[in-house]
């Protein structure tokens, strides 16, 4: 789950425009705090974004009792927006702009951080069954960076099918379609679930860093064979995905343009330099405050940052 990392890397994400490839990325299983088991798809040492996009997580599968939920407290983000999309089940979100909002299958919440923002997630109250889904960070661009938090629940994405696949545009554009969440640069993520063997070709822009990953069943990226549970990076330079989807096959298509700009994770924060990531750190161990507001709503504590060390320096 993106917004509670339980380890802690100052990374530095210069970009290098690829020509088209296909490339598997290594993966990390890990357990967070709450039990919940993730796979952390994106950064990697061998990737750090694909287009603007600089975190994934793929949650579960896994079944929650009543009494065994989902419990992550109140932390803070800068300079980033968060992306939840589920497969199964549910999760409360809650915030310090005063938003509680229960996410589903099929629907987007989309938070963007800006300047400063604070939120917990939880299971439902009584909630008990799978959950399943994907977390994603997409990086503001400088010109962003500052923008005021905001939060929005989107029900009403664009969906079309394409053979037995059927697309739901969840932020960004494609193949001459936009999703109504607000975004701060081109960019795509785009949901594809097939209900029978399929091939679907969907246009994209040349500038556009690519992704797929296949998050259930068989797919094959131009004749070749994409493994379950994988992420895929493809470069720059398609103007098209051509995709071969077996019955069942569950897949996620994201990019963009990059953005030319350093972004560097700590923690639970992004920024284009580290006095930014220092100053975020200074301000949350003051919670609550203007900055990092309370979130009103969750009965808990807060989480705490990782210290970052005074000698750790970019090069």
């Amino acid at each position: 789950m993106s917004n509670v990392t339980t380890g802690a890397e100052l990374i530095d994400c210069p970009q290098n425009c690829e020509r088209p490839t296909v490339r598997a990325l290594p993966s990390q299983s890990k357990i967070l705090g709450s039990g919940l088991p993730i796979v952390r798809h994106l950064p990697v040492r061998e990737q750090r974004r694909i287009g603007p996009w600089c975190f994934l997580d793929h949650i579960g599968p896994t079944d929650l009792e009543a009494d065994n939920g989902v419990n992550v407290g109140p932390h803070p983000h800068i300079g980033l927006q968060t992306v939840t999309w589920l497969f199964e089940g549910a999760l409360l979100h809650k915030d310090s702009l005063g938003h509680e909002q229960v996410i589903r299958p099929g629907q987007l919440n989309l938070m963007t951080a800006g300047r400063g923002i604070c939120h917990s997630e939880e299971s439902p109250p009584g909630f008990s069954g799978p959950i399943h889904g994907l977390q994603f960070w997409i990086a503001l661009p400088e010109s962003d960076e500052d923008t005021n938090p905001a939060f929005a629940h989107h029900t009403d994405l664009p969906q079309w099918r394409q053979g037995d696949a059927l697309v739901t545009l969840v932020v960004g554009e494609l193949d001459g379609r936009r999703s109504p969440a607000r975004v701060f640069s081109p960019l795509v993520g785009a949901h594809i679930r097939a209900d029978g063997d399929t091939t679907l070709s969907l246009p994209v822009p040349a500038s556009f860093e690519l992704g797929v990953c296949v998050n259930q069943g068989h797919a094959r990226l131009e004749g070749a064979p994409m493994d379950t549970g994988s992420l895929y990076y493809l470069g720059q330079g398609r103007e098209q995905v051509t995709l071969e989807l077996d019955d069942g096959a569950d897949i996620m298509l994201l990019g963009g343009e990059p953005l030319g700009q350093p972004v560097l994770l700590w923690w639970n924060f992004v920024g284009r330099d580290q006095a930014r990531i220092e100053t975020a750190i200074k301000d949350w161990q003051r919670y609550p405050n203007d900055r990092f507001g309370a979130v009103e709503a969750y009965d808990g504590a807060p989480l705490t940052a990782p210290p970052l060390d005074p000698r750790t320096k970019l090069k």
